[in-house]
């Protein structure tokens, strides 16, 4: 005992309260720590988890500001949760020192919890800034004074959450907040005022979340004066019950998105409830009918194409015999006729050309015009001149001398 009041007198544990189904926050300082700070932004950082534990539990989360340079634990536990203990671990970036601390929490049972709910998505900030008890009050203030007077008694924070964490997206400008959603609860029913907002926005409802500054309702103006711009396709009003709580406050421990949907809205029971789907019962997809369309379907058209081709090609002699039983004999006889001398003039050439060489050509020619044609007048030149240019490869026989009529035929045929 002795020793477990030195351990609280030096690192300065103290117990920490929280209550069922309440927002709680823990700051954590370098003072808790008995650290100051000498002048580094970012000079410690800090590791909570569950004590002999390697992480949080599941209804507690850490953030750490950058602005007001803390670490927060925050979060709400939930029904019939035991009081539990947590360990902090920091770090001195600078020297490398670390220090641990371990932090009771006592949660207590809340005499009237809520049974109404209002969901609010806020746009322009992050957790880190909604932890701060002043904003947290004047957002209440604008309910109990404006909107909802009955939860002026016992209005309280019963849910918050990064919307980020809840699947959202990050805003494309850094310098803008990432948005929260939070919930307000009382156990006084909803007012005719808040009844009038949800009408109003339920228009917005099949969107599952709308751009900044997309619609601005009729008490828009409120919110906006004390600094909170709101998604108004995100607003709810739920009426929760104990059985319905637990189970809501489990699928937010694991992030889910469907709190975005509010499963808990008025009318809708606990059957309407999204839940993850084992991976044994996602469907597998089968390729069958893509392989079916893209290999067989070609396949088919090409086979009966060439089917196609092979008849007609195969069948085309009968017009073959039909063309010459229709043509005449005597028509057929003269075509074969002029075939049969085409085909003897082509060998007849064919045959000349391989056998004959230029050379033989040229003297055969020369020597049969000097044998039959007659005397020339002309000069032996000539001869002489033809016989030296048949050597040449394109070699051509003199044409026979020029002789004119016989006078004395040409007399006696005119005296006749």
């Amino acid at each position: 005992m002795f020793y477990i009041l030195i351990l609280l007198s030096v690192f300065g544990v103290n117990a920490k309260n929280a209550n069922m189904t309440e927002l709680f926050v823990i700051p954590i300082h370098p003072q808790h720590f008995n650290w100051t700070l000498k002048g580094a932004v970012d000079e410690f950082s800090y590791h909570p988890s569950l004590l002999n534990a390697p992480d949080l539990p599941q209804w507690i989360h850490y953030v750490y500001s950058k602005v007001h340079h803390t670490g927060y634990l925050y979060g709400v536990p939930p029904i019939n949760q035991h009081n539990l203990e947590l360990e902090i671990v920091g770090l001195n970036r600078r020297t490398y020192e670390t220090r641990r601390k371990v932090l009771p929490v006592n949660v207590h049972r809340k005499s009237e919890v809520a049974k109404y709910e209002a969901q609010l998505k806020i746009d322009n900030l992050n957790v880190e800034d909604m932890i701060d008890e002043n904003r947290q009050r004047r957002l209440l203030d604008v309910f109990k004074l404006k909107l909802w007077p009955e939860s002026k008694s016992d209005l309280y924070v019963t849910f918050l959450a990064s919307a980020v964490q809840l699947g959202a997206r990050l805003p494309l400008k850094p310098n803008e907040g990432e948005g929260v959603v939070l919930r307000v609860g009382s156990q006084f029913e909803f007012s005719s005022a808040l009844i009038e907002l949800q009408e109003e926005v339920k228009p917005l409802w099949k969107l599952i979340s709308c751009p900044r500054d997309f619609k601005r309702t009729t008490v828009d103006r409120l919110f906006r004066e004390e600094g909170f711009a709101l998604d108004w396709c995100a607003f709810r009003l739920m009426t929760v019950k104990e059985t319905d709580r637990s189970l809501s406050q489990q699928h937010s421990s694991h992030g889910e998105s469907d709190l975005m949907e509010s499963h808990l809205t008025l009318g809708l029971g606990q059957n309407d409830r999204w839940s993850r789907p084992a991976k044994s019962q996602i469907p597998q997809r089968s390729y069958v009918h893509e392989f079916a369309f893209t290999i067989l379907v070609p396949m088919l058209v090409m086979i009966l194409l060439v089917v196609l081709l092979s008849l007609i090609l195969c069948f085309h002699h009968e017009g073959i015999s039909k063309r010459n039983k229709e043509t005449p004999a005597v028509q057929m006889v003269q075509y074969a006729a002029v075939q049969r001398a085409t085909h003897t003039l082509r060998s007849l050439s064919s045959q000349r050309e391989v056998s004959n060489t230029p050379s033989e050509i040229c003297s055969t020619t020369l020597s049969r015009s000097r044998t039959a044609s007659p005397n020339s007048s002309l000069p032996r030149s000539n001869a002489t001149r033809g016989a030296s240019d048949c050597n040449t490869v394109y070699c051509r026989p003199n044409p026979p001398p020029y002789s004119g009529p016989n006078r004395k035929q040409v007399v006696a045929e005119w005296l006749a």
